[in-house]
């Protein structure tokens, strides 16, 4: 009786995640497969379909010979993996014709600034970019910051000058 009790929420939880389940299944057999294919105009929107049926049915049918208890499941993971590398194939496909799309608009935006250029466009932005100004200056917090960093460089110097003393070569590192 203790078992019943422990599986009981699993099978209310299977009950529900199936009730959730037969919407979309009836959604994929409300027609023929055929029909759907034929309804469908672009090429990419049926490849889609037919990995989803694939999926589907391959995932059904895993489920079922798991409820069976069947040992054996190496055709159905075959099949699965097959369907698997189909649906990549086709992600891969989208990732591929959106890099070309950004590609092309990269061009046309650089293609813009080059005839713009070209025929004398003024510009919106700088001559000179901000960037090049930033980092440049040391901003002291207080008079401590500026002494500590007034003693790193004279002892630089310091240093650079007995190196030039002792050896009558500046060194590389202190330059």
């Amino acid at each position: 009786m203790e078992h019943i009790n422990k599986i009981k929420p699993f099978i209310v939880h299977l009950n529900r995640q199936l009730k959730d389940l037969e919407p979309e299944i009836k959604k994929l057999t409300n027609q023929p497969l055929d029909d759907q294919l034929l309804s469908l105009t672009d090429e990419k929107e049926r490849l889609k379909l037919s990995n989803k049926y694939a999926y589907v049915l391959s995932s059904l049918l895993f489920v079922y010979m798991k409820v069976l208890n069947v040992k054996d499941m190496t055709p159905i993971m075959a099949e699965l993996s097959r369907v698997k590398s189909y649906m990549d194939k086709v992600k891969q496909l989208d990732l591929n014709q959106s890099e070309k799309e950004s590609a092309a608009q990269e061009q046309q935006e650089r293609a813009k600034t080059i005839i713009g250029s070209a025929l004398g466009e003024i510009r919106s932005d700088a001559a000179i970019s901000k960037v090049h100004f930033l980092g440049k200056h040391t901003k002291f917090e207080n008079k401590r910051d500026q002494d500590e960093l007034a003693k790193k460089v004279m002892s630089r110097l310091k240093q650079a000058n007995k190196t030039k003393e002792s050896t009558g070569k500046v060194s590389k590192r202190n330059k």
